[in-house]
């Protein structure tokens, strides 16, 4: 019993020096408090945007810069899927970006002319008939 009846003091001679420190430090952050008093709504309304708009504005622009990163992975993966599933995709590139798309009948066509005589030969604009095979070669590119 004399045992115990120790470590009870001794637990209670710590949890004294604990409330101590609490105390002090609680005497330390009041006397350290500054009031403020403003003339009217509108000074403080400006003191707290002064405080908070750092914070907000670094907000917004983590918001504006996650939505960006999120939005490119979402096309990127959209890329990646279309650049999988068909794996000609990027020899198609330059009629995409120079080719003319027509309306004729209600549908969409390609505009394509013949292939010049002479000259340079352009990727999305000119198309070669092969009249043996009957077909329509559409230059894609040399290797």
């Amino acid at each position: 019993m004399s045992e115990t009846q120790e470590h009870f003091q001794n637990l209670e001679s710590r949890v004294d020096k604990s409330i101590a420190a609490i105390d002090r430090a609680a005497l330390e952050l009041k006397g350290r408090k500054r009031f403020l008093q403003f003339q009217d709504r509108s000074q403080a309304l400006f003191y707290g945007f002064g405080v908070s708009g750092p914070y907000s504005i670094a907000g917004i622009v983590l918001s504006v810069l996650f939505y960006v990163l999120i939005r490119h992975g979402q096309q990127y993966v959209e890329r990646q899927r279309i650049l999988e599933q068909y794996p000609d995709a990027p020899a198609f590139r330059q009629i995409m970006q120079h080719g003319k798309i027509i309306k004729y009948d209600g549908v969409l066509y390609l505009q394509l002319v013949p292939l010049p005589k002479k000259g340079e030969v352009q990727i999305g604009k000119h198309y070669l008939y092969d009249s043996q095979a009957k077909r329509v070669l559409v230059p894609l590119g040399g290797q």
